[in-house]
């Protein structure tokens, strides 16, 4: 157990390194803020246009700085495994005691403090650009429902990330749970403008807790108001890191037994 927590460390402060060895923190900066805010302005600018007051600019502004940390949470953690493919290490940290769920849980664990800081970023871009007022917001309550939201959604992260050490490549399928996010998730409009058949669906995914939860601590909801829609996010969060303990087992055996672990 020491020595998976160990390996979990290691695995975060080596993310963290790599990150900009790759890319400079002023680029990955750029990169991070004009993700977020550009997505909001084009939400918000189609919401204008439609001119649906059940979808509002303020909605949707809200709406899409609380997704914007699904980028690092889902697409960052899923990406992980092909990265390793796609450098030549994959085969390396198979050979590491550490086992390779935990490797990759170090790096969920950075994306998670990514995630953190572009919904903080997000949320004041949502305030000062698009007219979201938090003012009646409690900070702790804030703070506590994006940092279970970031836990739950990064844990799905992972998930999609374990089918990645067998496939060439995750990115096309964290990109298909990133949008269906967008769409399902009651980000940009409410899960009641659905269809119905598609309506619990919306349900499997924490992010819509997520969103839901902070919605109501907008407007001054305590922490015992969302306390049922954490307690939920926390279940499918835990429920997801052992999905994708199992998961991350069998697709290492898999890729061993197909010789995919060098394939990108």
């Amino acid at each position: 157990m020491l020595r998976d927590i160990v390996g979990v460390k290691a695995s975060t402060l080596v993310a963290m390194r790599s990150q900009f060895a790759v890319v400079g923190p002023t680029l990955w900066l750029m990169q991070i803020l004009a993700t977020s805010l550009f997505q909001m302005w084009f939400f918000v600018l189609v919401s204008d246009f439609a001119g649906d007051p059940g979808a509002s600019p303020g909605y949707v502004a809200l709406g899409n700085a609380v997704a914007s940390l699904t980028y690092a949470a889902i697409y960052g953690v899923c990406m992980s495994s092909g990265a390793e493919k796609h450098i030549g290490t994959m085969a390396t940290i198979m050979s590491t005691p550490t086992r390779m769920y935990y490797v990759f849980l170090g790096k969920g664990v950075y994306q998670s403090l990514i995630g953190l800081f572009t919904v903080s970023m997000s949320l004041l871009f949502a305030s000062v650009f698009f007219g979201v007022d938090l003012s009646a917001a409690e900070p702790f309550t804030l703070a506590a429902v994006l940092l279970v939201t970031c836990f739950s959604m990064v844990g799905f992260g992972l998930i999609i990330g374990s089918i990645g050490v067998y496939l060439r490549s995750s990115m096309v399928l964290g990109s298909i749970v990133l949008y269906l996010g967008l769409l399902l998730c009651g980000v940009n409009f409410p899960i009641s403008y659905l269809p119905d058949w598609v309506q619990p669906l919306s349900y499997a995914f924490p992010l819509t807790y997520g969103v839901e939860a902070v919605r109501e601590v907008a407007v001054g909801g305590s922490l015992g108001d969302v306390s049922g829609l954490m307690v939920t996010m926390l279940a499918l969060g835990i429920a997801a890191y052992v999905a994708a303990y199992f998961l991350f087992c069998y697709f290492e055996k898999l890729a061993l037994k197909n010789g995919s672990l060098d394939v990108f």
